[in-house]
């Protein structure tokens, strides 16, 4: 379609891939920009598609409030958002001063390991979740997400090793996630990055995110505390060698 600058068969799969990655958000409340960026980067500019994921992600989000607002623990919330402010500087500096590719890689590599080191030996019940620690894990957070956006991940498996709730966990991660991404939708319409294309995928992707948010949702309600876990493990895991293979290979 001329509109969305995709032909017939492009758009099919570019709705599959909303899709999946919108079931995954539905489930687990992270992983969607990281599903959508690697599916659509194969039809898309990749820095269009990470537009798009960003937008999405306020969207999915919202659609997802209601359900998640009582889980959100605002303390640990607020925690990792203060970290992030301070994380992110220097993150940026990384950036700009070090080759991102190899942070990329080393940061997927740990991920890996420490993802395949929890799925074999468990959680971590006796170290306390303080807000120091939440603290703590959150500049780094930060300083990954300046580094090479992937701090959702960083998040994501601390608070498995800490054995967080999951839907507390889930509530969390999408509250963060809202607060994170409404800022780079800021920085993204004050440069003008979002033309009439970017608006009409958003507009058409819509229906089928919420589907999938609600598929993902439902089996969400189903899951129980080790099969969440176990599945969040590996849904990490997946993310980061598929990342660290495309690194390698491009």
């Amino acid at each position: 379609m001329e509109l969305l600058d995709l032909g017939v068969g492009e758009l099919v799969y570019a709705a599959f891939v909303m899709f999946a990655a919108s079931v995954v958000r539905g489930y687990s409340g992270f992983g969607f920009s990281a599903v959508l960026v690697a599916g659509l980067a194969f039809v898309i500019d990749p820095v269009e598609a990470v537009s798009l994921a960003i937008g999405m992600e306020v969207l999915a989000s919202v659609v997802q409030g209601s359900s998640v607002w009582t889980d959100i623990d605002w303390q640990k919330l607020w925690v990792l958002l203060v970290a992030a402010v301070i994380g992110n500087p220097v993150g940026v500096l990384l950036l700009t001063t070090v080759d991102a590719d190899p942070l990329r890689v080393a940061t997927f590599v740990i991920l890996s390991i420490l993802s395949v080191a929890l799925l074999i030996g468990g959680t971590t019940d006796a170290v306390t979740a303080t807000p120091m620690l939440f603290f703590g894990v959150g500049v780094v957070a930060g300083v990954v997400n300046g580094a090479t956006a992937m701090s959702g991940l960083v998040l994501v498996l601390m608070m498995t090793a800490l054995s967080i709730a999951p839907a507390e966990m889930r509530g969390t991660l999408v509250a963060y996630f809202f607060a994170s991404d409404i800022v780079v939708m800021g920085l993204l319409l004050w440069r003008g990055e979002l033309d009439d294309v970017y608006a009409w995928r958003t507009l058409l992707s819509i229906p089928v995110m919420v589907l999938g948010v609600m598929i993902g949702s439902r089996a969400f309600r189903g899951a129980s505390v080790e099969s969440f876990r176990r599945t969040t493990l590996m849904l990490l895991l997946a993310i980061s060698v598929v990342g660290l293979v495309r690194l390698l290979l491009s």
